[in-house]
C-alpha cells in the first residue's frame, strides 16, 4: 500500500443508458460499487468517492466529495485529485464489474516520473481505470473552462506513461479486467457470467387480467419462429391436476405412486408429488437443459430477472416499482408510455418484447 496514492471512485454517472443507478446494480451478492470498494482496500490505505448524490453511500463509511466542475468525468478526475490530498490517485468508475487488485499495483508501480499512467486495452485506453499526479491540473482546469471534457486530449500536455497490453499480459483476463456495463443486456449477460447460469430464463409478470399470457403466447410464436428452443415454466398457485378421475393415470397414482411419467411417440408429461412447489432453480436444471431460453409465467417472488406486463384499464400501479422495488426487473411491456428506471417496451407489439428478450440474453451466445 503506497501512502502517495489515494483511491478515487467516480459515482456522478447518470446511468442514462442502463436506466438505473449502475453503482448500486447487484452482482454475485454485492452491488457494483462495493465491488470496487472491495478491490480499493487491497491496494490503497485511503479511498474516496467522488460525485453528486453521495447519500446513495453514506452506509460505505467513505468520504464523498461533490464534483467541483459537475457533468463530466473529467470534472470527477479533477475533483478527486484536488481533494485526496496525495500526489496520486488511481481512479476507477463504479461499474467494473471485475476490477482487479493487482492489476491496479502494478499500474501504480510505474507511476515514477510520470503524471497519467493509462493502460491500452483491447478496446482502446482506457481512462478511468488509470493513474493520474496532481501534476495534470493545470491542464484539467484549461479544459474544464474551455468546455472540453475528453479527458485523453491533456495527456500530450503531461508525462504520460502508455502501459502496453504485453506488459500486463500476466494479469488481465481478455474481456474481463477491463470491463464496464452500460445496458441492461450487457448486465444480464454479465449477472449469467458471473453467476454461472447456463440456462437463461426471463419471468413475466403482472397483475392477473392484464394479459400476460397473450403476449407470453405470441413472444413464444417469435422466438421460435427465430429458431430458438423455448421451454416455458407456468406457476399456479392453487392446485391443479393433469391426471383427471377416470383416466389411468389419474388410478396409478390415486394407488400411492409418488412419480408418475405419461410417454407417447410425441410428447411425456410426468406427475410428480412433493410436500412444497421445488425453488425455480431446481426446475430449470432439472428440465430445461437443453432449452435456448425459458420464460416463466408469475414467479413474481423469484430471483429470475422479470419483465413486468402492465394494463393501464387494469391497475394504475406496478408490482415491481412502488411499494415494492424489485431489483431483478429488466424493462416493464405497457399499453401507455411510463417514467421508470428500465425500459418500457410496448405492449401491442410483441416482436420488440421479442427483440429485448433476444439481446438480453440470446445474442451472447443462444441459438
Amino acid at each position: 500500500m503506497a501512502d502517495d496514492v489515494t483511491g478515487v471512485i467516480l459515482v456522478g454517472g447518470r446511468s442514462r443508458r442502463m436506466g438505473r443507478d449502475k453503482a448500486l446494480l447487484s452482482l454475485g451478492g454485492k452491488s457494483l460499487v462495493e465491488r470496487v470498494m472491495d478491490a480499493f482496500r487491497q491496494v490503497f490505505r485511503r479511498t474516496i468517492l467522488v460525485g453528486d448524490r453521495g447519500e446513495r453511500f453514506a452506509a460505505s463509511g467513505l468520504p464523498v466529495f461533490p464534483d467541483i466542475h459537475p457533468g463530466s468525468a473529467l470534472g470527477g478526475l479533477h475533483t478527486g485529485l484536488v481533494r485526496a490530498g496525495t500526489p496520486y490517485i488511481f481512479v476507477s468508475a463504479c461499474d467494473v464489474p471485475w476490477p482487479d487488485p493487482r492489476v491496479m499495483a502494478r499500474l501504480c508501480s510505474l507511476r515514477e516520473g510520470y503524471d497519467v499512467v493509462v493502460p491500452r486495452t483491447e478496446g482502446g485506453i482506457d481512462p478511468l481505470f488509470a493513474v493520474y499526479g496532481t501534476g495534470c491540473l493545470p491542464a484539467m482546469e484549461r479544459m474544464l473552462r474551455e468546455g472540453n471534457y475528453r479527458i485523453y486530449d491533456f495527456y500530450p500536455q503531461v508525462r504520460t506513461r502508455h502501459v502496453e497490453p504485453a506488459e500486463l499480459a500476466d494479469l488481465v483476463t481478455p474481456g474481463r479486467t477491463f470491463v464496464n456495463v452500460n445496458t441492461p443486456e450487457e448486465f444480464e449477460t454479465m449477472r449469467q457470467r458471473e453467476e454461472g447460469m447456463t440456462i437463461r430464463a426471463v419471468s413475466f409478470v403482472a397483475k392477473s387480467g392484464t394479459g400476460k399470457t397473450t403476449l407470453l403466447e405470441k413472444v413464444i410464436a417469435e422466438l421460435k419462429g427465430r429458431g430458438y428452443r423455448v421451454g416455458v415454466i407456468k406457476h399456479d398457485a392453487h392446485r391443479f391436476d393433469i391426471d383427471h378421475p377416470g383416466k389411468d393415470s389419474h388410478r396409478l397414482t390415486a394407488a400411492g405412486a409418488d412419480t408418475m411419467l405419461i410417454s407417447s411417440p410425441e410428447k411425456l408429461a410426468v406427475v410428480k408429488k412433493h410436500a412444497a412447489s421445488p425453488p425455480i432453480e431446481e426446475l430449470l436444471a432439472t428440465y430445461f437443459g437443453d432449452m435456448d431460453i425459458v420464460l416463466t409465467e408469475g414467479f413474481k417472488k423469484s430471483g429470475l430477472p422479470k419483465i413486468e406486463v402492465h394494463r393501464r384499464e387494469r391497475s394504475a400501479t406496478l408490482l415491481c416499482r412502488g411499494e415494492e422495488h424489485d431489483p431483478t426487473l429488466l424493462a416493464v411491456a405497457s399499453d401507455e408510455p411510463l417514467e421508470l428506471d428500465v425500459p418500457v417496451l410496448d405492449l401491442n407489439d410483441p416482436v420488440r418484447v421479442a427483440d429485448f428478450v433476444e439481446r438480453t440474453f440470446l445474442a451472447a451466445g443462444g441459438a
